[in-house]
């Protein structure tokens, strides 16, 4: 009959393996922050030389 069942709240509440699409998806994820962090790092690396090259030019030769 049913009229005492537990609600499904309670069950979605429990952890479940992650499936194959989400575990992909998490893996392009960090694969795509990571490599934005080294971009980030260049930039800055870049950024830091262009600066130091404005306060004291080098000669050209």
């Amino acid at each position: 009959m049913g009229l005492f069942r537990k609600s499904r709240a309670r069950h979605a509440r429990h952890a479940r393996k992650p499936s194959w699409a989400e575990r992909r998806a998490a893996q392009r994820t960090a694969r795509a922050e990571a490599e934005l962090m080294q971009t980030e790092q260049r930039i800055h690396e870049l950024a830091d030389e262009v600066r130091s090259d404005l306060k004291d030019p080098k000669p050209a030769a």
